[in-house]
């Protein structure tokens, strides 16, 4: 019979303190830090005084690069009273239309709100606006592609059509009132052959 081997005792770790930081170090770590702080909160204050506007100026490259943007305008002061969303009107070889959307959160179940939400943030907060028109013909082919249909029927056009509707006070029972919807068709794309590939 053989004599079982030795277990090996467990690794030690190394207690004793490594080098503290310089005080050069610490400033630049602490300097950071602040105005990392510094960054989140001009950019999360939802209000756009002079002074916010003007110190959000100063923190937008750092804070843009590191993606931390963020508004909570949703909540406070001053909701937003618009709802709305965007669609493509798609136009085929043979003249049939047909209609594709941007994923909405209001139709979606739990987990494709969360990792769809980026769309409607890109469409809602970006396309949907006049100030994002280069956008749009960039966002006309990507739309073209996703429905490109059979080779011997392909999209020639899309329309870019935006909806909207203002949220209403609740009535005095308390029930949601439901604004009329508008809509308007923004921008139209002919699409090359060369947009599908």
């Amino acid at each position: 019979m053989r004599s079982p081997k030795p277990v090996p005792p467990p690794p030690r770790f190394d207690t004793t303190p490594g080098k503290p930081l310089s005080r050069g170090a610490r400033i630049a770590i602490s300097a950071f830090i602040v105005f990392h702080l510094f960054g989140i909160l001009t950019w999360c204050v939802p209000s756009d005084t002079p002074l916010t506007v003007s110190l959000r100026s100063i923190a937008a490259p750092y804070v843009l690069w590191a993606g931390l943007f963020q508004k909570w305008d949703m909540f406070s002061p001053d909701p937003p009273k618009l709802n709305g969303y965007v669609t493509a009107e798609i136009t085929y070889a043979d003249g049939h239309t047909s209609v594709w959307s941007f994923p909405r959160m209001d139709q979606l179940g739990l987990f494709d709100k969360y990792t769809k939400e980026r769309y409607r943030k890109f469409a809602n907060e970006n396309l949907r606006l006049d100030a994002f028109a280069p956008l749009w013909p960039d966002a006309a082919r990507y739309i073209a592609r996703l429905n490109k249909g059979q080779p011997s029927n392909p999209p020639v056009s899309v329309a870019l059509v935006r909806h909207w509707s203002f949220v209403q006070p609740p009535s005095r029972d308390g029930s949601p009132e439901n604004g009329p919807w508008n809509h308007f068709k923004f921008f139209q794309y002919p699409v090359k052959p060369g947009d599908l590939l």
